[in-house]
């Protein structure tokens, strides 16, 4: 069995589950991956150490595994990779002075690209096996350069133009990313990663933003935050039922810390919204609202459906945007549904917490890291338009 694998290296005390969810989450924002996961587990011989291990989530044919380590290669080696979405996120809950490591290996062909990450900036060492021959290479925030491994000759007089593989190995190995790994570390990288492979078994779902009502609440009072405005003022008891049906429970954490009463707003209208089929202006609904849908037989038999309606989104005379309808919340608290009014039920594109992240950030003084969050926002709710 051919070992191959693309990881993520990292102190759990200065890098938690959630920066690790959100940082492959901003990086794979433009890619069409279905269900992107991490393994993770401690690296035996160096304490205080874990490795998380990337699978895209795609079923893989047997014979396909080296399709499924390109496309890992090709994100590690992305403009913006896991491993510097990780960093921000890291920063971003207070651990600015975090170290990561990434690794992309396989002993199928020639391939060991090493990187280190912190906020000193990218070094990077690799071998990668061309068409052309052996690549060797390096990376610094001073320097950087490629050429064609050479290989000693191992015989003057010798006719055969194949090079023994050890003599290749002996070359290459001061090049190798494991190499380097190896030393900034101070144990053989590569065992001690396959050692934590075959111990990984605590999954973290990639994720922009949790799907639990803790993460909801973060979200509500982050939006608040940047709003200047007040938790909880004006809210009710409970959210009212539709059509019998009760709201999920991360609507209700929602609705508990949500400012509905900001005199400095009494329209409470979020304007000039382009995210997934979310275009336009967004309102979301009160206590009257509610008692007009419970007459509204579309929006009765959506509720009876599992879907519960959160907000009236209406078109855009700046931007042209005509998308009218009502959003609504699954049964699962997550996904996010159009309702429109000829009684079609269309993919939204973004999920509850990521639309409440969205409104937080385009109402916030962004930095770089921001940036990149809000455009994985808003590549990943395209992507869901596109392919539902």
């Amino acid at each position: 069995m051919t070992t191959t694998f693309a990881a993520l290296l990292f102190r759990p005390a200065e890098v938690p589950e959630r920066a690790l969810s959100q940082g492959f989450a901003v990086a794979l924002g433009g890619w069409d991956v279905p269900a992107p996961r991490l393994m993770v587990a401690p690296l035996p011989g160096l304490p205080g150490w874990s490795a998380a291990f990337y699978a895209s989530g795609r079923k893989v044919l047997r014979g396909a595994e080296e399709e499924e380590f390109e496309h890992a290669c090709e994100l590690f080696e992305d403009e913006l990779p896991p491993a510097l979405g990780v960093l921000d996120a890291a920063a971003a809950l207070g651990h600015a002075d975090a170290v990561l490591y990434a690794i992309t290996y396989t002993e199928g062909a020639l391939h060991d690209d090493g990187w280190r990450f912190d906020a000193r900036g990218v070094e990077r060492y690799f071998v990668h096996e061309e068409d052309e021959g052996v690549e060797v290479g390096f990376e610094t925030p001073e320097a950087g350069g490629a050429k064609l491994l050479e290989v000693p000759s191992t015989s003057d007089d010798s006719d055969d133009d194949e090079v023994a593989p050890q003599v290749i190995e002996t070359a290459a190995k001061p090049h190798r990313g494991s190499t380097f790994l190896s030393k900034e570390l101070g144990v053989a990288v590569v065992p001690a990663l396959v050692g934590a492979l075959f111990m990984a078994d605590r999954r973290v779902d990639v994720r922009l933003v949790g799907a639990d009502a803790a993460a909801i609440e973060e979200q509500v009072r982050r939006l608040n935050s940047a709003l200047r405005r007040v938790d909880g003022r004006g809210a009710v008891a409970s959210p009212p039922q539709v059509a019998e049906v009760i709201a999920p429970d991360t609507y209700r954490a929602f609705a508990r810390v949500y400012d509905w009463a900001d005199p400095a707003d009494p329209r409470d209208l979020y304007r000039e919204l382009a995210i997934g089929r979310v275009e336009g202006a967004l309102r979301f609904l009160r206590a009257e609202d509610y008692q007009a849908f419970e007459a509204d037989p579309t929006l009765r038999s959506a509720a009876q459906q599992g879907w519960y309606p959160i907000a009236q989104l209406t078109g855009s005379a700046l931007t042209g945007a005509s998308s009218q309808g009502v959003l609504a919340l699954a049964s699962d608290g997550d996904r996010l549904a159009l309702l429109r009014p000829q009684g079609r039920i269309e993919e939204a594109g973004p999920r509850f917490g990521e639309l409440l992240q969205y409104l937080a950030l385009g109402w916030s003084k962004r930095n770089d890291a921001e940036e990149d969050l809000i455009g994985a926002l808003m590549l990943r709710a395209r992507l869901r338009v596109e392919t539902t």
